[in-house]
């Protein structure tokens, strides 16, 4: 990571999800959700896959953390697919001002807490029988093994963690170049991806908010950081499925690579 550290990353990461986040709320897309989540007291978020795993882990009574949750919508809707409580993490406070308005328009009852997602307070340790991560998160984690041990922290004994995430292959591409599936970049890139434009996931405007770091993780780093914080795999299933932006259709047009992930892991008992 050169001369940047962690701490340099996670706030500068911060700062622009902070100014990004006035574009999201702006954006078409937050009214569409504003309305399904009126509307529908089981509307939910999730990808197929995804909300496909939830339902065959079973949410009914269960309480779940979601780290890195954004505008928190996928928290409302893990409370809407049956989950007893559901509790968001996340740094940006601008985010969190929409997830709390969203979930007052659901009606649900979530909890959401401001904080750095590598150091989240000792009060959460044992509190969850399960811990979602979701699309994007991962990318934004300087220190990977930390970032998950702070995960298995939050579940008690036997609890899991169920992550659905871009694969890390297509960081090895530029989407919008002239050849877009000409590899880049190493798989095994060690130097952040650095953006300054706003973090936006459609084709809106994105003004520059300030240098943004993106870390490619290896799917090895993954799964050894999840053992090294004394997880067990139960399942991982790769997709040639598109989850990122509309730029990596193109990449996933012939579905030739491997897109996305589902990943599944339990604590000891």
């Amino acid at each position: 990571m050169s001369s940047l550290s962690a701490a340099e990353a996670v706030a500068a990461n911060r700062q622009a999800w902070d100014a990004s986040a006035p574009l999201h709320r702006s954006d078409p897309s937050w009214d569409r959700l504003t309305q399904n989540f009126a509307r529908d007291p089981g509307f939910s978020c999730f990808d197929p896959p995804m909300e496909a795993a939830l339902r065959a882990i079973g949410l009914a009574g269960t309480s779940v953390a979601q780290l890195c949750c954004n505008n928190g919508r996928e928290t409302v809707s893990l409370m809407n697919l049956g989950a007893r409580s559901a509790t968001g993490f996340d740094q940006s406070e601008a985010f969190l001002a929409q997830a709390r308005d969203l979930a007052g328009i659901a009606g649900r009852d979530c909890r959401f807490v401001a904080g750095d997602v590598h150091a989240i307070d000792a009060e959460h340790d044992g509190a969850y029988d399960l811990a979602v991560i979701t699309i994007g998160v991962l990318g934004w984690m300087p220190d990977l093994p930390r970032f998950l041990a702070v995960a298995a922290r939050l579940l008690h004994p036997g609890g899991r963690i169920l992550i659905h995430e871009e694969h890390p292959v297509v960081n090895m591409f530029e989407p919008r170049a002239e050849q877009p599936l000409l590899v880049r970049h190493s798989y095994f890139r060690t130097a952040p991806f650095v953006g300054e434009d706003a973090i936006v996931y459609g084709d809106g405007p994105a003004p520059r908010v300030g240098p943004h770091y993106w870390f490619a993780h290896p799917v090895g780093m993954l799964i050894e950081s999840l053992i090294g914080a004394g997880l067990a795999i139960e399942r991982f299933r790769e997709f040639p499925d598109n989850i990122s932006t509309t730029a990596c259709d193109v990449l996933a047009a012939d579905r030739l690579l491997p897109m996305s992930y589902l990943l599944q892991a339990r604590k000891a008992a």
